[in-house]
């Protein structure tokens, strides 16, 4: 495989391609994509026809010239990339210009530029309510599918290519929902990272039955189109010179084990938890799964009583509580009571991993635990449906209380499977909220993000 990459990267600048006739229309393809190509494919408007490069590939800046046995002047181009990458450029007038630039310069130095900068276009993607998936500053199918939605969502043409124009647009609606409130932080309808439903499938690309993702993060600076590479990300600063990020809910789990979101600790240079008295203690990453969201924290044994979790499954209509730190800075910096039901066992497109509730959630109640009238957790808050994005979509139709959920045997499943053996008890009795807010309490603390 070495030597065949190396081969491939050692052809000439220009790509030979074999001519089907020579009285056809000649034009030129430049890969401009940052990645290298190995599928051209270029004929009539939804015709794309055969690979034009089959068994070769076009670097980076590489030109490639196209004679057509067809003569006219309109023709679709699709390039492929090594990487899965797919760029379509349709509709191409070549009588008026005989050379199709795939990619641009502004998007092959976005491709290029350092992990931390990339992973800074996918935390603000998230923040709008995208889905690009783990901050982990590579382009793909998933973080491309993201780009072409939020495109779409704006009246760019949907092509999931970082271009001048989308990076823009990002910059400017990043900058437009860190407006809304005062310090920085989505609004309540709002979200920041990642923009995913827990379980084993992402949700929808795009469309109004979207999840809304709830953790209280600021929204990341984004590159500058005409900038030059970000420089290299420096090391982790000690702990005293980082400062807090964003928020999220952990719960006590284990002596000393704390279950809480992936997106709240995703991409965090630190971790620490605010636990009773307002004593911040720091934490360790044990166990993450990007997938299911769910992620197995470190700390002190006294951070808490360990929950328990019910032994049979959540049913439609339980009564549940949730208890969190939600919007901190504007409801407060104490913990946040909310009551509801269950409405549906599964989650968005049948998502067998979830269930949705009608018990609100705002930013920063994500990791929190969802407990039953009896006390017990039967689920971890993860998101909420994006109200404004279905108003849109249906004409003014406002969704009520569709919140998301993480089954308790999902996060108990995700839990065995990291050397922590869940605490369970089966239910009975009815609580008063009250009281099953007394037992959340000394168990459920403020988890902050630090860089």
């Amino acid at each position: 495989m070495r030597a065949l990459l190396a081969a491939l990267m050692a052809a000439s600048a220009l790509v030979p391609l074999p001519a089907e006739a020579q009285d056809g229309s000649r034009f030129r393809v430049v890969n401009r994509t940052g990645e290298v190509a190995v599928g051209l494919y270029a004929g009539e408007p939804g015709q794309p026809g055969r690979n034009l490069i089959a068994g070769r590939a076009m670097r980076p800046g590489q030109t490639a010239q196209v004679t057509r046995s067809v003569p006219g002047c309109v023709v679709d181009v699709r390039l492929v990339t090594a990487a899965g990458s797919v760029f379509d450029q349709k509709g191409a007038d070549i009588c008026a210009e005989p050379e199709i630039t795939i990619g641009t310069a502004v998007q092959t130095q976005v491709q290029s530029s350092s992990s931390e900068a990339l992973a800074a276009v996918q935390r603000a993607l998230a923040a709008l309510g995208y889905d690009p998936g783990p901050a982990d500053g590579q382009i793909g199918p998933r973080t491309q599918g993201a780009v072409a939605a939020f495109q779409r969502d704006r009246g760019l043409p949907p092509s999931g290519v970082l271009d001048g124009p989308t990076l823009q647009a990002l910059r400017a609606s990043s900058a437009a929902v860190a407006a809304q409130s005062p310090d920085g932080k989505p609004p309540p309808a709002g979200a920041a990272a990642p923009s995913r439903v827990a379980g084993g499938k992402p949700p929808p690309a795009s469309g109004p039955d979207r999840p809304e993702p709830i953790p209280g993060g600021r929204v990341a600076a984004l590159p500058s189109p005409g900038a030059q590479r970000p420089p290299a990300a420096q090391p982790p600063q000690p702990q005293g010179a980082q400062r807090r990020a964003s928020t999220g809910t952990g719960f006590v789990v284990a002596e000393g084990r704390l279950l809480t979101n992936q997106h709240v600790i995703g991409n965090c240079r630190g971790v620490q938890a605010v636990a009773q008295g307002n004593r911040r203690v720091p934490l360790t990453v044990l166990a993450s799964d990007s997938q299911r969201d769910l992620a197995l924290l470190s700390g002190p044994a006294d951070l808490g009583p360990v929950l328990t979790f019910r032994e049979g499954p959540a049913r439609r209509g339980d009564e549940v509580v949730t208890y969190g730190f939600p919007l901190t800075g504007i409801l407060g910096s104490g913990p946040t009571l909310t009551t509801g039901e269950v409405s549906a066992l599964t989650g968005l497109r049948d998502d067998p991993n979830t269930m949705i509730i009608s018990a609100p959630v705002q930013s920063g109640n994500s990791g929190g635990p969802l407990l039953d009238r009896s006390g017990n957790v039967i689920g971890v808050i993860v998101a909420k449906l994006n109200a404004l994005r279905v108003a849109e979509r249906t004409g003014g139709d406002l969704p009520q209380n569709v919140n998301i959920a993480i089954h308790g045997r999902v996060a108990q499943e995700f839990m065995r499977r990291n050397g922590v053996t869940p605490r369970t008890a089966a239910s009975s009795g009815f609580r008063p909220a009250a009281e099953v807010g007394e037992v959340a309490h000394p168990s459920t603390v403020l988890v902050e993000c630090l860089r």
